[in-house]
């Protein structure tokens, strides 16, 4: 459906397609990499090794297209990486985006948004909150539609909705539906500063799943993942946006969320087995469970250009975040990214982050994340480069759940990159 919609749209401007400036640009990367625990694991599964050696090539093709009014872009990814030691984990997989945004009037545009995803749930899952997940293959679909409406010089209203589903087909994790839906009225008081007032609605249902254990080990969530669980969130932010200077800028969110969830527990329960023998044994019963949960949530980002060869930006946030077990955790994290450039050809990056998670329900989880990654690149030509990277990754779990125990994971890795990119090309205009 999301996709008829969007060929709908782009049949209906079909004349402003075929006159649009049209480029292709493409890419590739060759990598080779060390990972001394690449299932992020205590004990690897039997069959495998803790360690391995990964190479991986990576194309992108960039697709672009535009009129006076209408921009749409195409961009697809896709790594694929062979492990030497464990070629059962080698994999293919791809993040393909297609937008479309449309100018109506001087005061009305949308965008429209399509993606398709095939990524490992482990990586996935730990860059965007530290959180360790079962590494299975995930698919993910995703459709969004934005509107700005210009309702003065100076006040200019967002509304944008999203619909994303994931599917694993090891059925190792529940599938999951969440749609979103956010009005944001921003307002322009100088020329330099904006603030706004965004409203969001989250409703997130999921099903199927690998079942429940008393202790967590196989959903890591104390027994709430599985069939059945739905988590209803609505969050109301202030942001504040100020561009100091060209060289520095400020952005500052902060309000409250209010989260309904409904799950299934493993209830403890005594039962006689023997009736009517007064003996009686303590068993786990699932049964429906619901909470309501809330919090402060912020978001920060400070940029910096201190120098043209030295930049950094802080950021920091806490917000409600649904893993791919189904549980639902306060999130919270500060990271620091920098970058000099040593020479014209030569540039070192340097990014950490800490995450802090903790589970609103169920076993009681507390994660503790962090991750240190510095990297040097150089242009050995104008269109070659060559990126030497290095990272370690700790995390820390602990819970509150019945027979539960606290794990203690780390990892580091290194990895050398060729990067090619081919110049814009086959442009019409």
């Amino acid at each position: 459906m999301p996709g008829a919609v969007l060929l709908c749209v782009l049949c209906a401007s079909a004349p402003n397609v075929r006159a649009a400036d049209w480029s292709f640009t493409p890419s590739v990367t060759l990598s080779e990499s060390y990972n001394s625990n690449y299932q992020f694991t205590t004990t690897p599964l039997p069959g495998t090794t803790k360690s391995d050696f990964i190479t991986s090539i990576t194309p992108v093709f960039s697709i672009t297209g535009t009129t006076e009014n209408t921009i749409f872009t195409f961009d697809t990814v896709t790594p694929a990486q062979a492990y030497i030691k464990n070629p059962k984990y080698d994999t293919i997989d791809t993040d393909t985006t297609t937008s479309l945004t449309e100018i109506w009037s001087p005061r009305f545009s949308t965008t429209e948004s399509l993606v398709f995803a095939h990524n490992q749930t482990l990586e996935q899952q730990l860059q965007a909150s530290g959180i360790v997940a079962r590494r299975t293959d995930q698919y993910q679909f995703t459709y969004g539609l934005n509107c700005t409406y210009g309702m003065s010089e100076t006040v200019n209203l967002i509304v944008s909705g999203t619909y994303a589903r994931s599917i694993y087909p090891s059925g190792q994790l529940p599938d999951s539906d969440v749609y979103q839906a956010t009005i944001m009225p921003v307002w322009s008081f100088s020329p330099r500063s904006d603030i706004g007032l965004s409203s969001s609605l989250a409703y997130s249902d999921y099903s199927g799943g690998s079942g429940l254990t008393s202790s967590g080990a196989e959903t890591g969530s104390g027994g709430t993942a599985g069939s059945g669980t739905t988590i209803k969130s609505a969050t109301e932010m202030l942001i504040f946006d100020r561009n100091f200077s060209e060289t520095m800028s400020l952005k500052l969110g902060a309000g409250y969320y209010l989260s309904s969830l409904r799950f299934i527990a493993l209830t403890p329960e005594l039962i006689q087995p023997f009736p009517p023998f007064p003996f009686y044994k303590l068993v786990f019963v699932p049964k429906p469970a619901k909470a309501t949960e809330g919090g402060f949530v912020f978001s920060a980002d400070l940029k910096k250009d201190w120098s043209e060869r030295f930049s950094t930006t802080l950021s920091a946030g806490r917000q409600q975040f649904n893993d791919v077990n189904a549980n639902s955790f306060d999130s919270t994290f500060l990271s620091e990214t920098a970058s000099y450039r040593l020479s014209e050809v030569t540039t070192v990056n340097f990014t950490a982050k800490y995450n802090m998670n903790d589970q609103l329900s169920g076993s009681g989880q507390k994660i503790d994340y962090y991750i240190i990654n510095p990297d040097i690149q150089r242009n050995l030509t104008e269109n070659l480069t060559v990126k030497l990277a290095g990272s370690y990754e700790h995390e820390f779990t602990s819970s509150s759940g019945i027979g539960t125990t606290a794990s203690n994971l780390g990892r580091y890795c290194t990895w050398v990159e060729l990067i090619y990119r081919w110049p814009r090309f086959l442009a019409t205009h």
